[in-house]
């Protein structure tokens, strides 16, 4: 067992099975491995240190111990079309717990579709993928959470990064964190489930960073550039672009789901 968190193992919900490692070289490229080796959905692969986690874009994500590096698998029985979703349950999840061990906490904010933000600083991460485009629906689903707890990246000028300990709460761990992201998750999937995108969209709205500003977005080698106007009932990004033409992207695309 890794000495890191002996004395301190989270007490996660039942629907949970908690893999627990030392080192990965990423936990979405451990998940997916024993996704496709059979792991049951709930699988939670948790890692105290990562030594090739990669952002979206492919940039190095800082991954020292202390921090929060979790990937769940699901085993989806909802259509393809349906999982960028879930990536929204789970800034949601990993929202509500930083703001639950922050108090009090009016910084944290959610930047399209996949950041999370303390007093407007990068702190977290989430991350999807999913088994490929064979089949409707995949085979299993992951979503990655990252969160900077006790460290942060260097920070350049201007500021850059922030974490849950240099926002106040010191005595926070990633054992803690964990924890209660699971509680969240639980809830807010269920909610999901039962009651569609709908309450999903309008509390990640709340805090949601940029709505009604300009923004640049990074697809693939292309960077598009328009106007955040909105969440769809899909929950795709609505730009207007020049001309106020509109282009909805959804989050699969962004991830890339479907990608051979």
């Amino acid at each position: 067992m890794n000495p890191f968190y002996v004395n301190q193992l989270p007490q996660l919900p039942v629907q949970f099975e908690l893999v627990q490692l030392a080192r990965v070289d990423s936990v979405m490229q451990e998940a997916a491995r024993r996704a496709r080796d059979g792991a049951d959905e709930g699988t939670i692969v948790w890692a105290t240190e990562q030594t090739e986690a990669r952002t979206r874009h492919g940039a190095r994500w800082y991954s020292p111990p202390g921090n929060l590096y979790c990937s769940v698998i699901l085993r989806p029985d909802f259509p393809n079309d349906r999982s960028g979703q879930l990536a929204y349950v789970a800034a949601l999840s990993a929202g509500s717990a930083i703001a639950g061990l922050l108090t009090p906490m009016t910084g944290l904010r959610y930047r399209w579709p996949a950041d999370l933000f303390i007093n407007d600083l990068r702190a977290g991460q989430i991350m999807l993928a999913a088994s490929g485009v064979h089949a409707d629906p995949y085979e299993w689903l992951i979503l990655g959470v990252m969160v900077n707890v006790e460290q942060h990246p260097p920070n350049p000028e201007p500021e850059e990064f922030n974490s849950v300990h240099a926002s106040g709460a010191t005595e926070v761990t990633a054992a803690q964190l964990l924890e209660e992201f699971t509680k969240y998750f639980l809830n807010w999937i269920n909610r999901w489930a039962e009651d569609g995108f709908e309450p999903i969209s309008r509390q990640w709205q709340i805090r949601a960073d940029g709505i009604g500003e300009d923004m640049e977005l990074l697809m693939g080698d292309q960077v598009l550039r328009g106007t955040f106007v909105k969440l769809d009932e899909q929950g795709r990004l609505v730009m207007a672009g020049p001309g106020q033409v509109e282009r909805r992207i959804s989050v699969n695309e962004y991830f890339a789901l479907d990608r051979e």
